[in-house]
């Protein structure tokens, strides 16, 4: 891995890191996570045995033994040494080749794999389980730590993330209760390692009841005594479509979701239509158009999401972006009104003098630092969109699997395949940066225990998420 260092921080000094830590290959499935003390790292949702990146943005305030724990002594012990020779050089940057190795401890791993696929995962997943299993996993991670401040910190992040989540992980439990038919077995245990984990956290309460955490284990008690457990058997009628999107009329000018640009799980996207609509209409100051995009599944996303999508007209043959728009979560008759059978985000957005065939939405998360791609062709835009395509119906694929259903898992991955020929001629080339070949993904249709790098993707800190099971366990 190679290691970029700067100078000590002046008061004209940019925003990057003091230093940082990073893979050279190019990957399209990164996400970063924040640890604290201004440290961030990076998980290839590709290759999640081992980080990405990590980055440091002032050494003097990094704590060495969350560090260590990170990344190794031996790592930390180096970067310190790179700094040292760089202040004393004169230089202001430095960087050290490939012969960097960073320690790639597992819990660490799978709080930034977690995190990751939080962002990336384009599947129906409960925000409340998946944000258990997110608390869960920063516990185990404190364990690496001595007692002390950073454990405190870690502990209490970690019981931020589960007690908000406790209310929908018990609401989850009690539903189970309540159907009267038995879950699979991995599924259970899944949920028992996350009760578990919420069990640890209430003990670390010492200054009273905690009684969000505690609702947990009240409900998963009345589960065991209500609901049997069984190995989930095959079935060829079965509907495993993750999800619908609405339709578009043909004459509809369209533009495609672009999934780098904004959070998994508030926008549908769809396998091969655009999602984006936009309807030539008027305005009193002129021409515009009113822009659709479609809520992702039954399920409206959180206000703190929905509240932050924008949309902004990119010019496709010079490149020119008009200034954004807040987009508005319109449901029920509102949408229908709109002509969409379901929730959509939308927005009339003015032309300000540009031919709306010139034109491509893009919609973006208020965060995102994505530059938008000026047309659908884009070579960037299609990639990303074949990642999270083969992300999602792969860990699906694998989830199923898991749940016992090996045919609906071969059915998946074979559709999968069908569905990316026409826009992957080259069987032997990655589908996308750091992505198997077609070829690859072809034999892993039926022979799930190849040696191929992809199917590691889900073992160790890229192993299911218990949200990716129950998912897989309401397709059914």
């Amino acid at each position: 891995m190679f290691a970029f260092v700067t100078a000590a921080p002046s008061p004209d000094h940019d925003a990057s890191p003091e230093l940082r830590v990073e893979a050279r290959d190019p990957a399209d499935l990164c996400w970063q996570t924040d640890v604290g003390l201004g440290i961030d790292v990076a998980v290839d949702l590709a290759r999640p045995q081992r980080w990405r990146s990590v980055a440091i943005a002032r050494w003097e305030e990094a704590d060495p033994e969350l560090l260590d724990a990170l990344i190794g002594a031996k790592a930390r012990r180096r970067l310190g040494k790179l700094r040292t020779e760089l202040l004393l050089s004169g230089r202001s940057r430095g960087k050290e080749d490939k012969s960097l190795v960073l320690a790639s401890p597992d819990p660490w791993l799978r709080v930034a794999a977690i995190d990751a696929l939080d962002r990336r995962l384009q599947l129906p997943l409960d925000q409340a389980l998946v944000d258990a299993e997110r608390g869960v996993a920063r516990e185990r991670a404190a364990e690496t730590l001595e007692p002390g401040p950073v454990h405190e910190r870690v502990i209490g992040e970690a019981l931020v993330i589960t007690r908000q989540a406790a209310s929908g992980f018990a609401d989850y439990l009690s539903t189970l209760a309540d159907s009267a038919t038995s879950i699979p077995a991995e599924l259970y245990a899944g949920l028992e390692r996350l009760v578990d984990g919420y069990e640890t956290l209430r003990r670390t309460v010492v200054d009273g009841p905690e009684k969000e955490l505690a609702k947990v284990g009240r409900t998963w008690a009345r589960l065991l005594a209500q609901l049997p457990v069984v190995n989930r058997l095959s079935s060829e009628e079965a509907d495993d479509t993750p999800h619908q999107v609405v339709a578009v009329d043909n004459d509809a000018l369209t533009s495609l979701v672009d999934p780098r640009q904004l959070p998994a799980r508030v926008v549908g996207i769809g396998r091969a239509a655009a999602e984006v609509r936009m309807e030539e209409v008027r305005l009193d100051e002129g021409p515009a158009v009113l822009v659709t995009v479609p809520a992702y599944g039954p399920r409206l996303p959180a206000a703190d999401l929905a509240d932050r999508l924008l949309v902004r007209l990119v010019d496709r043959k010079s490149g020119k972006v008009h200034q954004p728009a807040m987009l508005t979560l319109v449901t029920g008759d509102e949408a229908g009104q709109l002509g969409a059978d379901s929730p959509v985000f939308a927005r009339v957005v003015p032309l300000h003098g540009s031919s709306p065939e010139d034109l491509r939405a893009d919609v973006f998360d208020v965060d995102s630092d994505v530059v938008p791609a000026q047309a659908d062709s884009d070579g960037a835009l299609l990639r990303a969109r074949r990642a999270a395509a083969v992300l999602r119906e792969w860990r699906l694929a694998m989830a199923e699997a898991r749940l016992g259903d090996l045919a609906a898992r071969h059915r998946r991955l074979a559709r999968l395949v069908d569905v990316l020929k026409p826009d992957v001629p080259d069987t032997d080339r990655p589908v996308f940066d750091g992505g198997p070949t077609l070829a690859e993904l072809a034999d892993l249709v039926e022979s799930p225990d190849t040696g191929h790098s992809w199917a590691a993707t889900m073992q160790g800190p890229g192993e299911c998420l218990v949200a990716e099971l129950a998912a897989a366990h309401a397709i059914r």
